[in-house]
């Protein structure tokens, strides 16, 4: 597996979401016990082949979770690092003496020291570098917690993020994909949807961000749009914006009267964004109102 095709894994993390309005949100406990791992490796704790189920694991867990969580989260590093299992990459196992066997349920406190897991799949090989690491960490906080890179986290490294371009190391694909997938391949300013079942699918969408990477550092879902491309040219030069009112405005530089383009764009004017269908993933209000103080007056 090479590093861009981990980096999409990671992305479309099966976390599962809870919760109703507001509080809809995916859970965070995949990820944290994936940075928690990272946490391991990099104090030479752990390796990519064994990751042990231990005190320090749970402490690198819980001092991340108790920034990140909603109410109705709850403290269970136990249930990923056994349910890690079902995206491919990570298998849990348990000691017995002299023999090995898969871990067949959620590990208990009292089994550290004899249980264990471990990345395959070509995650270990990648994970063996320090770099690699850096970046995979930098990827799930990017993608998942946004804001934690600006905590003081005592149980953790410092988190610092590196000025990348945007298309490196395969992230900017792995976030236009997820995107896609949420919006169903449809612009959330016009609705077109136009997907040809061909070699490697043609989507005529973009995912655009509302915040861009390049200042926010985030690509959580909910600070993007899927946007085709003619509306997602028009929102990068502050023709028209998304709003926290749900709408589209449009710049009055715009004239209907000079172009059917500029009218296609006026005409957008007070339309409701057209938002996926989990709550979990709307727009956030931060990233709408920013767009909105960028429009053109």
């Amino acid at each position: 597996m090479i590093f861009s095709q981990i980096i999409e894994c990671l992305y479309d993390l099966n976390v599962g979401i809870i919760g109703v309005g507001g509080e809809r949100h995916e859970r965070p406990h995949k990820p944290l016990l994936l940075l928690a791992a990272l946490d391991l490796i990099d104090a030479g704790l752990a390796t990519p082949s064994r990751i042990p189920w231990s005190r320090e694991l749970r402490d690198r867990f819980t001092a991340r979770f108790e920034i990140v969580h909603h109410h109705d989260d709850k403290n269970t590093p136990e249930n990923p690092f056994y349910y890690l299992q079902t995206q491919g990459f990570w298998q849990a196992w348990i000691e017995d003496g002299n023999t090995t066997h898969p871990l067949k349920t959620t590990p208990l406190v009292n089994q550290t020291g004899h249980v264990f897991a471990r990345f395959i799949d070509g995650f270990e090989m990648i994970l063996a570098l320090p770099e690699n690491r850096m970046l995979i960490r930098e990827a799930l906080i990017s993608r998942y917690f946004p804001g934690l890179g600006r905590q003081d986290i005592s149980a953790s490294p410092p988190l610092s993020f590196v000025a990348e371009d945007e298309t490196e190391y395969g992230r900017s694909p792995a976030f236009r994909r997820k995107i896609i997938e949420i919006y169903d391949h449809q612009c959330a300013a016009c609705g077109l949807r136009i997907r040809l079942p061909v070699a490697n699918e043609v989507s005529f969408i973009d995912a655009a961000h509302l915040i861009p990477f390049s200042e926010s550092r985030n690509d959580h879902p909910t600070n993007g749009l899927a946007l085709c491309k003619n509306h997602h040219w028009a929102m990068d030069r502050n023709l028209i914006a998304p709003c926290p009112d749900h709408r589209w405005h449009v710049s009055k530089i715009i004239d209907p009267r000079r172009s059917n383009g500029e009218k296609d764009l006026s005409d957008l004017s007070g339309k409701t964004l057209l938002l996926p269908k989990d709550e979990a993933f709307h727009p956030d209000a931060e990233g709408l109102a920013w767009r909105c103080k960028q429009l053109i007056a």
